[in-house]
């Protein structure tokens, strides 16, 4: 009698549409680290214009990558499966990672339906530095320019250490380095262009239009010395130019 009631109760519940029955709007099937440091996911989903959004990020809360992938669905509502090889902007700054699958409202943006997996990110690394204001070793701020370094991570076969490392500065301190009093002036939205030797001496790093709006003498010192100490451990002795779009004259002005 106990085994007929079950049975009733089940055919119940899967007539009534009961989730536990129904298949996600989206999963992630497969996640692994390629040799290159490039991340795999596999997955299946069901989204408007086939679209899945995907985003990894460290245990820090920095993304790492932000994109989309395109499901095979043959026709609109159906189920597709999708697959991609990710390569990350910037290097974990943790052991493991978080991939993101999520599929968002196309009405107002919300996230409607996702899937993660996590997973370990053990390829070899680096330690640099980058330098940020800091509240507590520097109280009230009074020298706008004092700086202070933490430890950051690049590939061990970065083939570009300098570029590679201004773009973990731009991820701003981690939230326990916040507590401990670090701050960045420098804006997070930034582009870099590119970093060159010049004449003289002299390292050029260029960012995008986005700096050109940056004022205030106070902030404007802070920024010159984040990103200048940031910079020289890779330039010794060097004088760090900083440039918007190639402009000089009119970037960070007070």
């Amino acid at each position: 009698m106990k085994k007929v009631l079950l049975l009733v109760l089940i055919l119940l519940m899967f007539l009534s549409g009961c989730s536990i029955f129904k298949e996600k709007e989206v999963s992630l099937t497969k996640v692994s680290v390629n040799s290159d440091g490039s991340i795999h996911v596999e997955g299946k989903g069901r989204a408007f214009e086939n679209t899945i959004a995907l985003k990894v990020l460290d245990e820090n809360d920095f993304l790492l990558y932000e994109g989309s992938s395109t499901t095979d669905a043959k026709d609109i509502g159906q189920f597709g499966n999708f697959k991609e090889d990710i390569r990350l902007n910037v290097f974990p700054q943790t052991d493991k990672i978080k991939v993101i699958a999520y599929i968002v409202s196309p009405k107002d943006g919300t996230i409607t339906n996702k899937d993660e997996k996590i997973v370990n990110y053990d390829l070899p690394y680096k330690t640099v530095l980058v330098f940020y204001g800091n509240t507590k070793k520097n109280p009230e701020m009074l020298d706008c320019t004092k700086v202070f370094p933490v430890e950051r991570r690049v590939a061990s076969n970065s083939q570009n250490p300098p570029m590679d490392t201004m773009k973990v500065f731009l991820l701003g301190p981690t939230k326990k380095e916040e507590i401990e009093g670090y701050v960045m002036s420098t804006p997070k939205n930034l582009t870099i262009n590119k970093i060159e030797k010049i004449a003289n001496n002299k390292v050029q790093i260029d960012f995008g239009k986005e700096l050109l709006d940056v004022g205030g003498s106070c902030r404007v010192g802070a920024i010159r010395a984040e990103i200048t100490q940031t910079l020289q451990q890779f330039y010794p002795g060097y004088e760090v130019i900083i440039s918007a779009n190639g402009n000089t004259e009119e970037v960070l002005q007070p």
